[in-house]
């Protein structure tokens, strides 16, 4: 599982599919979900969404950049998408996060 993890880390700003992932760490799809997720506990969709917005909430943190070009830069199609993720992994919208480190 450890290589599938790197994979997704190294990977966060593509679109990952699970077919490329099992294919990386040479599984079936199938197998490769289950197994994955009675190791993190978590399907590799989440853990996939969970690391972008830890990625982005460092980034965020940093305030070099806008939260648009967060959003991208950490895979999410766009900022709308962006926020509906964030706020529903920290509870917080990205804005109101970058308000709090402040």
């Amino acid at each position: 599982m450890q290589q599938a993890i790197d994979y997704i880390q190294a990977h966060l700003a593509e679109d990952i599919s699970l077919e490329t992932i099992a294919t990386e760490v040479g599984m079936s799809r199938y197998y490769f979900c289950r197994l994955f997720k009675q190791s993190t506990g978590m399907s590799p969709y989440q853990y996939l969404l969970k690391c972008r917005i830890e990625r982005a909430k460092v980034l965020l943190l940093q305030g070099q950049q806008s939260i648009t070009d967060i959003a991208i830069q950490v895979g999410f199609a766009n900022q709308s998408q962006f926020g509906r993720h964030f706020k529903r992994f920290t509870g917080v919208t990205p804005k109101q996060f970058w308000q709090r480190s402040q």
